[in-house]
């Protein structure tokens, strides 16, 4: 998960570009530019091009309230239904679950011009807000005793799927080079 969350604020992140750091210090999502671009051009440089290249985007969270530490809760039972999805994961509306979408803008701007395949996975996770173990977690104070855990998937469908959908790209690549 890269997000601005996870680093400290007091102390800004080095990135290094040619092995010297990059000055002045880049804000986090413009050093997750230079590190996607790096490792995109890496991987276009290294890894031969009969090689079938894939980037899955990110995972979706659903907080709703607010981040984790600060009374969000990802207690759903329900999808969400598509009229929500904006607001809840649109970074124009500001909410928590924003970062999703902002990586993978990032990571769709670093894919151009390469022959990586982008792996949009987020969107149809994004409807999934029951899928998460937070309160599948199988005891009536699961929460209060464990946490919540609104990243992660534990309900058969959503990971399932993923597999489903990235078997049928490979079979596809490699249907395609035998024509």
């Amino acid at each position: 998960r890269w997000g601005p969350d996870k680093f400290p604020k007091e102390t800004p992140l080095v990135f290094y570009r040619g092995g010297k750091p990059i000055e002045p210090p880049l804000g986090i999502f413009d050093g997750l530019k230079v590190v996607l671009k790096s490792m995109s051009s890496y991987i276009e440089r290294e890894v031969p091009s009969t090689t079938m290249k894939l980037w899955r985007t990110q995972s979706p969270r659903h907080f709703d309230g607010g981040e984790w530490d600060h009374n969000g809760s990802c207690l759903s039972k329900r999808l969400l239904e598509e009229h929500e999805l904006d607001s809840w994961f649109d970074p124009r509306f500001g909410g928590v679950n924003k970062e999703a979408r902002l990586v993978n803008s990032v990571i769709e701007e670093a894919l151009v011009g390469t022959d990586i395949q982008l792996l949009n996975l987020t969107y149809m996770s994004e409807f999934r807000a029951d899928a998460h173990p937070a309160i599948w977690l199988g005891k009536k104070d699961a929460v209060a005793v464990w946490g919540q855990d609104c990243m992660h998937w534990c309900l058969p469908g959503v990971p399932d799927t993923w597999v489903d959908i990235l078997a049928a790209r490979i079979l596809h690549y490699f249907k395609q080079g035998e024509g």
